[in-house]
């Protein structure tokens, strides 16, 4: 099982996952945190519906057709995920960083999917950052 620690402070893969599920409009689909080679980053595969995405954005009024122009609409739906995933900084505990970054719209699934990377405060949001694009370019692996 996957977990960061600093200090006492301890936080589990599964107890992150838990509280992502629980409250934000993601699941979990997989732990990749061994990719990272690193001890201090926790780093999940996460998925969202498209077709809650789809509806958030016609409520927008946002005039897209995949039809028309897919690369467009892919790249609103990808957007809209990411600002979805704002959520899961409100719920993860205050001394924990993430970075998220939609990387895939899977049409057969209906879902976007979307790389999330979380670690404590004291690794700092560029080298959070800079691990979660590495990441990204390995996810496909």
């Amino acid at each position: 099982m996957s977990d960061i620690r600093e200090g006492k402070k301890q936080y589990t893969f599964d107890e992150l996952s838990k509280l992502i599920k629980d409250n934000t409009e993601f699941d979990v689909t997989m732990d990749i945190s061994s990719r990272t080679k690193r001890e201090d980053v926790l780093a999940f595969i996460l998925q969202c519906d498209a077709e809650a995405l789809k509806k958030d954005l016609e409520e927008e009024e946002l005039e897209l057709d995949i039809d028309e122009d897919e690369e467009a609409f892919i790249s609103e739906l990808m957007n809209k995920a990411d600002e979805y995933a704002v959520e899961i900084e409100e719920v993860l505990p205050e001394d924990l960083l993430a970075y998220y970054y939609a990387f895939e719209y899977d049409e057969d699934e209906g879902v976007i999917k979307t790389i999330l990377v979380i670690s404590f405060e004291s690794l700092g949001e560029l080298k959070l950052r800079d691990v979660g694009n590495r990441l990204i370019t390995v996810v496909g692996d």
